[in-house]
């Protein structure tokens, strides 16, 4: 699994946190074999403690595609913030399945189930973790629509044409 953000902001710092100690030992107890990668620059002394076995915490990159693509699922579990997550943009143009939060997913055109999955609490969003872990083939699907909905709606062609829509739009109605 992979998080990856600015690990100086308090949001990040947050989601870390929460996932760190109410999220992953669930995940942890049930996939003896499954890591957590945590990817970021500028880490408080909190999130650098985290790293052990498991836990790889891993500063700033300046590639994050080989980091998303070795991943099985992005987690998100954001709880404060606001703002379009490019986070999820990111993973999803990777074509990783996803698990997040409500205000995770905030902003983005995606429909949990078939693009990504959503879970509040720490519990679901575990067993939506372990899921995924326990069904690769779901995973993939997930992360396949996800990929569909990154090209056609986030893209610079897909923001192209709806930028093109507009102005058309504009000019019908100036007629």
């Amino acid at each position: 699994m992979v998080y990856f953000g600015l690990l100086s902001t308090v949001p990040n710092v947050d989601g870390v946190t929460h996932f760190a100690q109410n999220i992953w030992p669930r995940i942890a107890a049930a996939h003896p074999e499954a890591r957590w990668k945590i990817i970021g620059g500028r880490p408080p002394p909190s999130l650098l403690a985290l790293a052990g076995r498991r836990v790889e915490l891993t500063c700033f990159v300046s590639d994050l595609r080989p980091h998303l693509a070795a991943a099985a699922v992005v987690v998100v579990p954001l709880r404060l913030g606001g703002g379009t997550r490019l986070k999820i943009v990111e993973a999803m143009a990777m074509g990783k399945a996803i698990v997040s939060t409500t205000l995770g997913a905030e902003g983005i055109e995606a429909v949990p189930g078939r693009d990504l999955l959503v879970e509040d609490e720490p519990v679901a969003f575990a067993d939506a973790v372990s899921r995924l872990l326990s069904e690769p083939d779901l995973a993939v699907r997930i992360g396949q629509s996800a990929r569909r909905l990154a090209t056609e709606h986030y893209s610079w062609s897909g923001a192209a044409r709806g930028l093109e829509s507009f102005y058309r739009r504009i000019l019908e109605n100036a007629s």
